[in-house]
This record gives C-alpha cells, structure tokens and sequence, in this order.
C-alpha cells in the first residue's frame, strides 16, 4: 500500500500505525533511508534516488516473502508510483494506493505544530524545506498525479489520527 500525500498530512504516521497491527507488515520510510546514508546532505537530488531503489528492493523482497508492506511518503509525480506498482505486480501482490486530502488551513496547522516539536529526526531535515506558508503550494502539486492516477483512492485526512486510520482500516476490509 502506498499512502502518498503532503508533507505533515500523516503519511508516515498512518503507515507505521497500520503496520504495528498486523505480524510482519513492513512500514517502508524512504526519507528515513535517504537520512541513513552517509552524507546525504551533500547530494540530496542522488540520495533520494538511492533510496528509493533502496525501497522497491526491500518492497519486493518482503512481498516476496509473502508479507505485506505500506509505504507513507509524498510522491507529486507517477514515476516511483509506477516502480511500486510494478514491483507489487511483479511479486503477485496487490497495490493499494491511496491519496491523503485534506484543507490547506489543516495542513499549515499541521506543519505547524511539526516545526515546534518534531516527533521523528527526518521530521527536523523536512522542517527547513517545508512550513505552514507552503500548505498551499503542496497541496497543489498534487493536482497533476492525482488526476493520473485515477485508481487512487481518496481518503479525507482533514480529521484526528484516529478517525482517518479508521477510514484506511476499512478501506483495506472493503477490499
């Protein structure tokens, strides 16, 4: 499962959340890959592609192994959607992608309260490229790939933590 949205929408948290409930899902964090290796800073744009072919060898093989993954991470063009469907496909697993909307009021709240008190080290890195005042701007660029990618499905993140991790368990039960 791929849950792509904003930066502070509650990706990440979603996918850890949804994996701590079932035996061996994998909650896959690519900016957490990125952050472990030596000296990313140095070459972000060569990192963050390093990570995630670092990501769809570890989807692959833990689909293969015949468990199940979820990935939480912002993704504005298809291409890495693409290459995690693929690799779901490849290894007879099903994708399951969805989109996480929300209000750019929400949002800027959000990124907000995560620029005060970071919960997670990747959460002080993002703190410096994003903040409340770009709600709007990354909202937007997601536009294009959510008109794309038409089988994703959309799941309002607008409320608490608890009431959309509702909505994702039966998302997932609904088949």
């Amino acid at each position: 499962m791929l849950v792509n949205g904003a930066p502070g929408s509650g990706k990440s948290t979603l996918a850890a959340a949804l994996a701590s409930e079932t035996l061996m899902m994998l909650a896959l964090d690519v900016d957490a890959i990125k952050h472990s290796l030596g000296q990313w800073e140095q070459d972000q744009g060569s990192a963050g592609l390093q990570a995630r072919r670092l990501a769809v060898a570890m989807v692959r093989r833990h689909l293969l192994d015949d468990h199940d993954v979820v990935l939480g991470q912002y993704l504005a063009r298809p291409v890495f959607i693409e290459e995690l469907e693929d690799a779901a496909r490849g290894s007879g697993a099903t994708f399951v992608e969805v989109m996480l909307t929300l209000q750019a009021s929400t949002l800027a709240a959000r990124l907000a309260a995560r620029a005060d008190a970071p919960t997670r080290p990747e959460h002080a890195a993002n703190n410096l490229l994003v903040g409340p005042r770009d709600a709007t701007r990354l909202l937007a660029s997601l536009a294009s790939v959510t008109r794309q990618r038409t089988s994703a499905v959309r799941l309002d993140a607008d409320g608490d933590l608890d009431t959309t991790m509702a909505a994702l368990r039966t998302l997932l039960t609904q088949g």
